[in-house]
């Protein structure tokens, strides 16, 4: 019987940058979405910030289920279902039926990187890789 791509694709763990990508995502803009077992990630931006969404949509890679969408005023892309997604739901809490993250729980896990995602979803800072240099680049990616 085939094997269908997302069941493959479901077996790489995500690698250390696409980690820090997603936690800095979910500190800012982004969520989970699904049941258990079904889990995925929504990352949503204003059209303003289309290559800033270009930039995760390249670097989640295999994750990524779909090319970017726009409707003019957001761009926005879904994950496949992953079990590193159900790996990360013990950082949430889920008080009335709704579920927010714990940043005391994310926090011990962010890398130069997640934190700067983190700024960058909230406003505080402009994240344009172009404009680093490699070695600037190397230590943002650095675990």
């Amino acid at each position: 019987m085939p094997t269908h791509p997302d069941d493959v694709r479901r077996r790489i763990a995500p690698d250390e940058v696409q980690t820090q990508i997603i936690l800095g995502s979910l500190l800012g803009d982004a969520t989970l979405f699904g049941p258990a077992g079904k889990r995925r990630l929504s990352v949503v931006h204003p059209m303003t910030r289309l290559a800033y969404a270009s930039w995760k949509h390249d670097q989640l890679g295999s994750l990524v289920a779909m090319p970017l969408r726009s409707d003019g005023d957001l761009v926005w892309f879904d994950t496949i279902a992953h079990p590193f997604f159900d790996d990360l739901d013990p950082l949430f809490d889920r008080a009335g039926g709704v579920a927010r993250i714990r940043r005391e729980r994310v926090l011990p896990r962010l890398a130069p990187l997640g934190l700067a995602v983190w700024l960058c979803d909230i406003g505080r800072a402009q994240l344009d890789p172009s404009a680093f240099l490699p070695s600037q680049a190397r230590l943002a990616l650095s675990a």
